[in-house]
């Protein structure tokens, strides 16, 4: 049941992990409103399988529920406009804090709503997701889409506090723990080692939700992440290597509309073609990345198939290079633990990773 600190000089934060880990959160809670109100932000879906059971046990709090319907198509900033205007029509102060109860999407959007209320209030996250857990839950990075890219409009804005109880996961659907998996099999390339081995056990037993094993690698992701966090705050330099598969994936997600496939899914895939890439640019590397490939092509068949095009995905990148001063940047790894940052690779590879990953894909996937 460890405790996660994300150490920055002035904006530090603990992180709570584990099973039954909601009143352990309570002090974190009492902290954050020890001189306002709480507000709640949740969900829809999560507030239909948990909202009352949670609102009944923060009652003490008094708190104020706002409930919005969440996908990645509605990550917007008429959406966060609807979350200032909750907090707006209640007063909302600078003594008051806002708690966001939901996964990656729900808290890019509370955060941002957050920093920008009053130039920024206090916040924290109860997270509800997989992915959301080792991801969006930890650094502070807020926002939303725009129709020329993924979370191009944003702030940092740290939370106060945040919760991981994977008590939680247990009325996810397999296909979000999957997308969650994604992002855990990132961690697992950029750190090898005992988290890779750990997850290897996890997916040959086939039971997703093992307790002692995902715990261990929740909690090994997120301190991880929390490292990194504490020495680049704001992605200036060594942050960098948690967009592995980024590059690749923001563009699958792209070209098909945010709709077809779960943030997780396109990581994977877009792993899958940075590992390929690292093949076409150094063969040698082949042997050390083919436990990693390995690995997602042996999730790749809980994952539905879209149909994709490598020169669409090329152009989608492109329109992510307009807007980047690191033109042509990718993260890739040498091998297990070893992360690399490799600049403008030439077209060709390019679109010969692209390619190589969608005809993987299209073997392997549902």
């Amino acid at each position: 049941m460890p405790t996660i600190r994300v150490d920055l000089p002035e904006r530090g934060y603990d992180v709570v992990v584990g099973t039954g880990s909601l009143q352990r959160f309570d002090r974190y809670l009492h902290r954050l409103a020890d001189q306002g109100r709480l507000f709640v932000v949740f969900d829809a879906r999560v507030y239909a399988l948990h909202g009352r059971r949670l609102m009944d046990h923060w009652g003490s709090f008094h708190p104020v529920e706002l409930t919005i319907p969440v996908s990645e198509k509605r990550k917007t900033l008429r959406e966060v406009e609807a979350i200032i205007g909750f907090l707006l029509e209640h007063e909302v102060n600078r003594k008051d804090a806002v708690l966001a109860v939901g996964g990656g999407v729900l808290s890019d959007m509370v955060g941002f709503a957050a920093a920008s209320v009053l130039r920024g209030v206090r916040w924290g996250i109860v997270s509800t997701t997989l992915l959301g857990m080792v991801d969006a839950a930890i650094g502070g990075k807020t926002g939303v889409n725009h129709l020329r890219g993924k979370n191009l409009i944003g702030a940092f804005w740290q939370p106060r506090a945040v919760l991981c109880d994977l008590d939680f996961l247990s009325t996810l659907s397999e296909r979000e723990l999957v997308a969650g998996l994604g992002e855990i099999i990132k961690y697992a390339g950029l750190m090898g080692g005992e988290t890779f081995a750990t997850l290897a056990r996890l997916l040959d037993m086939g039971d997703l939700l093992s307790g002692c094993r995902l715990t261990r690698l929740v909690a090994e992701a997120v301190q991880f992440k929390a490292d990194i966090v504490a020495s680049d705050e704001r992605e200036g330099g060594l942050r960098m290597i948690l967009n592995y598969g980024h590059t690749f994936g923001h563009a699958i997600e792209a070209v098909t509309g945010y709709r077809r496939l779960r943030h997780g899914e396109a990581v994977m895939l877009g792993m899958l073609a940075a590992n390929e890439m690292g093949c076409l640019l150094m063969p040698a590397w082949r042997a050390g990345l083919e436990p990693h490939s390995a690995l997602i092509r042996q999730i790749l068949p809980m994952v539905p198939k879209t149909r994709l095009d490598s020169r669409q995905l090329v152009d989608a990148m492109a329109l992510d290079k307009k807007r980047d001063l690191r033109v042509g940047r990718f993260v890739l790894i040498r091998a297990l633990g070893e992360p690399i940052i490799v600049d403008s690779p030439p077209d060709e590879v390019i679109i010969e990773a692209c390619e190589r990953m969608i005809a993987t894909y299209q073997a392997l996937g549902a």
